[in-house]
């Protein structure tokens, strides 16, 4: 927890865990926004908790995919591809079951009496993430982008949904003090969303920035449905396009997932779910520590 402390008549805010301690001058007096001081405090403090394990990750990543064949390449991003799609497609209620996505992926096997949709649905996300993969990069995510990659996934189990913004209010079953943006407010969302992910440096920690677009833009919850399929292929995008490893959020690992988004949303303070997804993200990518 942030505190500000005084020390001869000077302010100062803290935040020390497990015996480290970092602090930062305030002054004499005490800031008006001193709030959103110890938040981003409190993100610094961090940062440099997890940077050093994010960078020699990238590194070494970056090392063994160099000389890397490109149909060698491709055959990885395939066993991704079929790995994410089984989860974002399980965090979200689908009834396929793991052995049913490879089969479907994989041999083109129906699976049988399983949910039509469903079905559709996990092929469609699957056909879009390896497009995108095996695509020139982007220069730019737009809010047309985003509109096209939900038409791709569901122009066939959401019809009149597909490609556009929700028309009325959404929340979340389990905690109805959650509220997502209201409708007349998406567009100006929207925008200043894709502003910020465009003006984005990407000599900052590209790891951090990817989590923060997957927490801004299920926030926003611009779609009447496939708020988080959408939000976790923009993660993973960004994470491609600058050739780091991917994000695999698993759906055994869901409660965690789900309870570090609400906090930061019912706080309306992102560090909740931003230390949730560092520390995972390294847990999930030893192997290049």
């Amino acid at each position: 927890m942030v505190i500000v402390v005084k020390e001869r008549g000077f302010n100062y805010l803290r935040h020390n865990i497990q015996g480290k301690e970092k602090r930062k001058y305030l002054g004499k007096t005490i800031p008006k926004n001193i709030e959103q001081l110890k938040k981003e405090f409190l993100k610094e403090f961090y940062h440099e908790e997890w940077n050093d394990n994010i960078q020699k990750i990238i590194k070494n990543y970056q090392k063994e995919i160099k000389n890397l064949p490109q149909s060698i390449q491709i055959k990885n991003f395939e066993s991704f591809g079929i790995t994410f799609t089984y989860n974002t497609q399980r965090i979200e209620g689908s009834s396929l079951s793991q052995s049913d996505t490879k089969d479907l992926l994989v041999h083109g096997v129906t699976p049988a009496k399983k949910s039509k949709i469903d079905t559709i649905e996990t092929q469609k996300h699957y056909d879009l993430f390896i497009k995108l993969v095996t695509s020139k990069k982007l220069l730019r995510i737009t809010k047309k982008t985003i509109l096209q990659w939900h038409r791709e996934i569901f122009d066939q189990t959401k019809i009149g949904e597909a490609g556009s913004t929700r028309s009325h209010r959404v929340g979340i079953i389990t905690n109805e003090k959650i509220e997502f943006t209201s409708v007349p407010e998406i567009p100006k969302k929207l925008k200043e969303f894709f502003d910020w992910v465009n003006k984005h440096d990407s000599k900052k920690n590209i790891v951090e920035f990817a989590a923060m677009t997957h927490y801004k833009f299920v926030s926003i919850h611009p779609f009447a449905d496939g708020n988080g399929r959408i939000s976790r292929l923009i993660m993973n995008y960004i994470l491609f396009k600058y050739d780091c490893p991917f994000m695999l959020i698993k759906n055994n690992d869901r409660r965690s997932y789900f309870k570090s988004l609400e906090k930061s949303q019912l706080k309306d303070d992102e560090i909740y779910f931003l230390k949730w997804f560092m520390k995972y993200y390294i847990k999930t990518n030893k192997q290049y520590l």
